[in-house]
């Protein structure tokens, strides 16, 4: 095979691309490289990395450039690897790369280059053909910048939505960030406190897919003979509190139906709790209808709609959860009897 069929072959499987590092593999030398970038077919990104001239321009092929112009050995590293896994609020313009400290003395150009003192065989996946850092290794570099204690605070929150997102996303697992947290928090790297505390409120689990749950409870509600609700109903009044899944014509009852996919983690729970209050302050009661009560044990959802209806009746604002509700303990929950 020509030497620039070779070269060719590379960059189909490569965004267009071709690395110095690929030169062994493909059984070519420097001289192929100094005639690929004189011959016009070919055009340079930096001094390790080339394209093929045509190729089109995507945000791939810039990831995928940085990550070469640093290897072997190296990945797309902290906010560059969430913003390339799907994170929101992160982006691809000032791109982070990072490789073991004293693999190579040649600075890359294409990005932000980190040496790391020690990165793990397991924390390192290849999506979409870019070698990167996985999801919990990305949100503890993250949290490593809300070490300081004036910043904890806010790390905390922050922190714990990266990881609940990831959660959903289905790229951290609970486990995984406990058996990260034990093996990582023994050297000393930053971030420990802000993980240990955030994994303590996270045991190992896992959440099914959620399912049309307010179509589910109307139709529990009409099988059992009961009045039934209005759906989509925003609540509130000089200040709105938002769109309930359920309301109550005749009495100050709001009904949520929370799936285990949206509301089970820390922060959906915090979140939903802070929601409940407000309507508490508002004078509603609320009723929490669970996904596995709902799809489990019509009786339960029935018996909880008629208490949460008793204490609306009594102008006594509560929050009720159906038996299904996996919060441990939840703040606002037990009716103030």
């Amino acid at each position: 095979m020509h030497w620039e069929d070779r070269f060719r072959w590379q960059s189909e499987r490569s965004e267009g691309l071709v690395a110095r590092f690929h030169l062994p593999p493909m059984g070519c030398d420097r001289n192929h490289w100094r005639r690929a970038l004189a011959n016009g077919r070919w055009d340079a990104l930096s001094y390790r990395v080339i394209k093929q001239r045509g190729s089109p321009a995507s945000d791939a092929q810039r990831v995928l450039a940085a990550v070469l112009d640093a290897s072997p050995g190296a990945s797309l590293h902290h906010r560059s690897s969430l913003a390339w896994l799907g994170f929101r609020g992160f982006g691809l313009q000032d791109l982070e790369v990072a490789r073991a400290r004293n693999q190579s003395g040649q600075r890359p150009t294409l990005a932000t280059l980190h040496e790391l003192r020690c990165l793990r065989p397991h924390d390192i996946v290849v999506v979409r053909g870019v070698v990167t850092e996985t999801a919990l290794r990305a949100i503890w570099c993250e949290a490593a910048q809300y070490a300081s204690p004036g910043r904890a605070d806010i790390g905390h929150l922050r922190i714990g939505r990266l990881l609940d997102a990831g959660h959903r996303m289905g790229l951290v697992t609970w486990a995984g960030l406990h058996e990260m947290v034990e093996d990582i928090h023994e050297r000393g790297r930053s971030g420990t406190v802000i993980m240990r505390a955030l994994a303590e409120a996270r045991p190992p689990g896992s959440s099914p897919t959620e399912s049309n749950l307010e179509s589910r409870l109307e139709e529990i509600l009409d099988r059992a003979g009961c009045r039934g609700l209005r759906r989509q109903i925003r609540v509130g009044g000089h200040e709105p509190i938002g769109r309930a899944d359920h309301v109550d014509d005749e009495l100050p009852l709001v009904v949520e139906t929370n799936s285990m996919t949206f509301h089970t983690t820390p922060t959906d729970q915090a979140a939903d709790e802070q929601r409940y209050l407000r309507l508490l302050d508002a004078g509603f009661t609320v009723a929490v209808m669970w996904e596995v009560d709902l799809w489990g044990n019509d009786r339960a959802v029935v018996s909880t709609l008629s208490r949460a209806r008793g204490f609306a009746a009594r102008n006594h604002p509560a929050v009720l959860h159906s038996p299904g509700c996996p919060w441990p303990l939840p703040h606002v929950g037990a009716p103030p009897f």
